[in-house]
């Protein structure tokens, strides 16, 4: 579901420097316990991720899989709603890494993100008006919430950024990953810059995979969306 997904999902409108974490930490769910809380989905060391806000995420997600053709049923929406619960707790962990790491979002960073989305821009300009339009009609928010909002992914984003800037791949990793995949060195010049990539994926994942875990062995995480599954008709 999770490759489903990510091939079928339409980018949320916003050009910010991202680091996909598809596939990573898959095994989210062993480490969360279900419990109760009115207006959340989850609880993340203390901070309530709101079901409202998860909602309107699952909601474009599936509205997203309808355009493309996809059948919603039962199975389809409870994976997405997995997928999308599993990227918001991710989202807030690595937002509270940050934190302790120092890192922080200027009010010019927001500002400059907002202002440069293509869709609250009229003739090349920053449009309020759109703005404040297209935030509602996508998300159900109010300025100050969507701000809020795209404050802390940003954030999330910077950690993302920091762990992958961390890998480092040595020369004769490169070589040696390549010949793993390949009888000889004939075309290693010519893909070079692929393999590079690939193996600098790979090794973020890893890192990734690591740090991740690491927070949840320390931090509480209450999982509120499995109960709500079991409750719904059908």
């Amino acid at each position: 579901m999770i490759s489903f997904f990510s091939r079928h999902r339409k980018p949320i409108f916003i050009g910010t420097v991202a680091v996909f974490l598809v596939g990573v930490f898959v095994g989210l769910g062993a480490y969360m316990f279900t419990g109760d809380a009115s207006g959340a989905v989850a609880d993340v060391g203390g901070r309530k991720i709101p079901y409202q806000r998860f909602s309107t995420q699952v909601n474009r997600v599936l509205n997203d899989l309808r355009d493309s053709g996809t059948d919603i049923g039962d199975m389809v929406r409870r994976g997405a709603e997995q997928e999308v619960f599993r990227e918001m707790v991710i989202e807030e962990l690595m937002r509270m890494q940050a934190e302790e790491l120092g890192m922080s979002v200027s009010d010019f960073e927001l500002s400059a993100e907002i202002q440069s989305t293509p869709a609250f821009r009229d003739g090349g300009a920053f449009s309020p008006r759109l703005y404040y339009q297209a935030i509602w009609n996508e998300f159900r928010m109010a300025p100050s919430e969507y701000e809020d909002w795209r404050r802390k992914a940003r954030l999330a984003s910077k950690y993302k950024q920091f762990l992958f800037t961390s890998v480092k791949v040595t020369p004769d990793e490169l070589r040696s990953y390549y010949l793993s995949r390949q009888k000889d060195f004939k075309s290693f010049e010519k893909d070079k810059g692929r393999i590079l990539q690939e193996l600098q994926q790979e090794k973020f994942m890893q890192v990734a995979n690591y740090h991740l875990r690491q927070l949840v062995a320390r931090i509480e995480i209450k999982n509120y969306l499995d109960r709500m599954q079991q409750q719904r008709p059908g």
